[in-house]
This record gives structure tokens, sequence and C-alpha cells, in this order.
């Protein structure tokens, strides 16, 4: 089975897919597609290389743009199925309102049309929800100290000093490194937070539930592939 994977901007639920993509590629063949917001949040959380490698085919929105010819594939109903998870409450408010203005809207919008299975799974759910965080520096455990191993042995650049040493998000790549460097262990990956979702955002995943053509699942390990 020839399957369209596709990642959104998340970090909630993007290891766990990640996980069942690893899972899938042993016996389908996999396509990634990534909107713009998916690479940047891959990369932070340190899977845009593996997927890159372990994967045969990867599209980024950044370069192929919003109309992509994986569009013009699923057209020809040349994949069985495509996923989208995470999802981002700002793609289920696109789909639901029929707004296909970036490449997984336009993929969402022309699978649907094209009479080829949509398996998505939002990322808002309830009210109140535990999310998976990226690498994150403990400002209270933090001793700022004058001469700073993860600062200055970060292969991306990726920590900095202002007030206080900070972690770049948008150059750091989750090596982990520095976790090892910092003395004090203020640097810490995978720890958890609690959100509260909108109200809105949930309105907008029930109604992705009752449209034509769209299985909506509430975590990736649901989905039956």
């Amino acid at each position: 089975m020839n399957l369209l994977w596709c990642v959104t901007g998340a970090g909630h639920l993007l290891l766990e897919s990640f996980a069942l993509m690893q899972c899938t590629c042993s016996e389908h063949e996999v396509t990634v597609a990534f909107s713009g917001a998916g690479s940047e949040v891959a990369r932070i959380y340190g899977l845009q290389e593996v997927i890159a490698r372990e994967f045969k085919e990867v599209i980024s929105e950044r370069e192929q743009g919003y109309s992509s010819p994986l569009v013009g594939r699923l057209a020809k109903r040349e994949y069985d199925l495509v996923i989208v998870t995470p999802c981002t409450a700002n793609t289920v408010a696109k789909i639901v309102r029929g707004i296909a203005d970036s490449l997984i809207t336009n993929l969402v919008a022309q699978a649907v049309k094209s009479g080829v299975p949509v398996y998505i799974v939002p990322t808002d759910f309830e009210k109140i929800q535990e999310t998976t965080m990226p690498m994150s520096l403990d400002q209270q455990t933090c001793r700022t100290c004058e001469v700073c191993p993860p600062l200055e042995q970060c292969p991306q650049n990726a920590i900095y000093r202002d007030d206080r040493v900070r972690i770049d998000g948008l150059r750091c790549t989750a090596c982990k490194s520095c976790i090892e460097l910092c003395t004090y262990d203020a640097i810490s990956f995978g720890g958890t937070v609690r959100v509260h979702i909108r109200d809105l955002d949930i309105k907008n995943t029930r109604r992705l539930e009752k449209m034509e053509g769209i299985t909506v699942f509430r975590s990736p390990d649901a989905i039956p592939v």
C-alpha cells in the first residue's frame, strides 16, 4: 500500500506519530510531506534528519510550494491512503472551512475529491492536554555560569546569552549534547506541560469528525495501518 503521510507544525503527538511512521514503513511505501511549520518542529524535536534518512521520499512545502506535484499524484490515485498526524488546530480549522491554501490542506482537499481515504489525528481533542516539550532550559536550575559549556560547544550555536542563558528553538536540532555538558542538569528533553485548549479548536475537531471522506483518530496508535 502507498501511503502519503503529512506532518504539520505540532510538537504534541509528534514523537508518537514518528514511532508509527517507522513501524509502517517496513510494510508500506511511505511518502512524507511536511508543512512549513512541520519542517521547523520536526527539526526542533530532532526528527528532520532521521526522517530524511529513513524514508524514500520526503517533500517539504518550503521547497515545493503549496501545490506540489503531490497534489496531482492524488488526482491520479497514486496513493491508497493519506494520513495527517499530528494535525494542528490551524490545519483542522482550514479543512473544516474548505480552505486549501497550504500544501497539507491542498493534499487533503484533493484526496477527498479523488476518493482517497484521509485519516487525521488532531492535536486538540480535550480541554486540558499534556504535551511533550523539545529541548528545554530550566531557568530556576541554571546558574548562568560565566563559562557555559553547552553554550560554548553547541554544534548549531543554538544556545546564547542575553540577560540569561537561552535556547534558540529555530537553530536547535535536539542533538542533546548540551544535556551532558550542563553541570547543573538545567537542560532536558521530553518534559511535559499542561495546555488549555480553546473551545473553538475543540468544536472544529468535532466538525472534522463529521466530514465526508475523513476519519478522525484520537492518537496515532489508533490508526489501523
